[in-house]
Order: C-alpha cells, then sequence, then structure tokens
C-alpha cells in the first residue's frame, strides 16, 4: 500500500505511444494465432469427417466448416488491408483445448453414439473459444482505430454465436433425449 498516497500520474506521451506500439503487437500476434486456431480446426475436421454417422451432425460440422473458411478469408483480408502476409502462430490454449477434445474423443473411439456426443460438446467449447477470441480482438482494432477489422471480427463473432444457438444447442438436446431413451426402464 505505499504508493496509495503518490498522486496519480497521467502517462507522457512516449509512454502512451509505446503502450500502443505494445498493444498493437499484441493484436498482431493474437490474430496470427486465430488463424492458426482455424488452421488446427480444418485439419482436424478433415481427419474426423468421414466418421460422422448421422446425417443432421455431419450436415451442421460441414456448414461450420464454410463458416470457418469465411473467418480465414476475414483474416487474410484484414492482414492484407494492412499490406502483410498473414503467417499462423502457435497459440498455447488453443492446443490445449483441442487436446482435451481429442481425448474425450477417443474414450469412446468405439461407442459412435457417445464419440458423437463428445465431438458436439468438442465443437462447443471450441466455438465458445472462438467467440471469446474474436471479440476480444474486435475490441482491440476498435481500440486501435481499425474499424473494418472490427467490423469483420464482429462478423464472425455473431456467426459462431448464431451457430451454436441454431444448431449445437439442438443437436445436444435431441442425441442426449435418444441417448437418455435408451436407459429408461
Amino acid at each position: 500500500m505505499k504508493n496509495i498516497e503518490k498522486p496519480l500520474q497521467s502517462p507522457s506521451q512516449g509512454e502512451r505511444l509505446h503502450s500502443l506500439v505494445v498493444l498493437e503487437d499484441f493484436y498482431i500476434k493474437s490474430l496470427q494465432e486465430m488463424y492458426y486456431a482455424e488452421t488446427q480446426i480444418a485439419k482436424e475436421f478433415s481427419l474426423i469427417k468421414d466418421h460422422i454417422i448421422s446425417t443432421k451432425l455431419n450436415d451442421i460440422l460441414k456448414t461450420h466448416f464454410t463458416i470457418h473458411l469465411k473467418h480465414m478469408e476475414r483474416l487474410e483480408k484484414i492482414f492484407a488491408s494492412r499490406n502483410e502476409v498473414i503467417e499462423a502462430r502457435n497459440c498455447g490454449t488453443f492446443d490445449a483445448l483441442l487436446s482435451e477434445g481429442l481425448k474425450h474423443l477417443s474414450v469412446f473411439e468405439n461407442d459412435i453414439d457417445n464419440w458423437e456426443i463428445a465431438l458436439i460438446l468438442v465443437s462447443q467449447k471450441l466455438t465458445h473459444y472462438k467467440i471469446a477470441s474474436y471479440s476480444g480482438l474486435a475490441h482491440l482494432a476498435i481500440k486501435l482505430n481499425y474499424y473494418n477489422a472490427a467490423t469483420l471480427l464482429a462478423f464472425s463473432v455473431q456467426e459462431e454465436e448464431e451457430y451454436i444457438a441454431h444448431n449445437l444447442d439442438g443437436i445436444i438436446d435431441s442425441f442426449l433425449a435418444s441417448n437418455i431413451e435408451g436407459f429408461k426402464n
């Protein structure tokens, strides 16, 4: 509590400039991490798509894949507007979520019904991560006066939220209801 008696001082112009440079760097690295996350999603989807039995789930995840492609295009557009080539940057948080999801799926590798339920739950986790990340990036873009980028990022947030509301929430309810029916006496 030593600093309690010190009067608050406004940062100098140099400190504000340095702060913006650091924030800009954080923003760019975070965009690169999202590009990495989207790239990993594409890779993993290509590995699992042929294992999905439910036609409805398959259709929903294919729809989400087309949304994912739009997100990648938007990220590329944001970097192109800066005259930069986008490069993926490893994201430990996303890797951890994906690793956890793959472990969940491996538990049910011989039980397709429960594997598909686990797949829906994994998809929900990854989608919520994307919502939080794109939302945060949109706010950073506004702070940095990148209003076009903020708009593109906000579109990605909206698409993910609608995807959960119109697809994942309903299918998890129907999957769980059909599996629970089998356990009733």
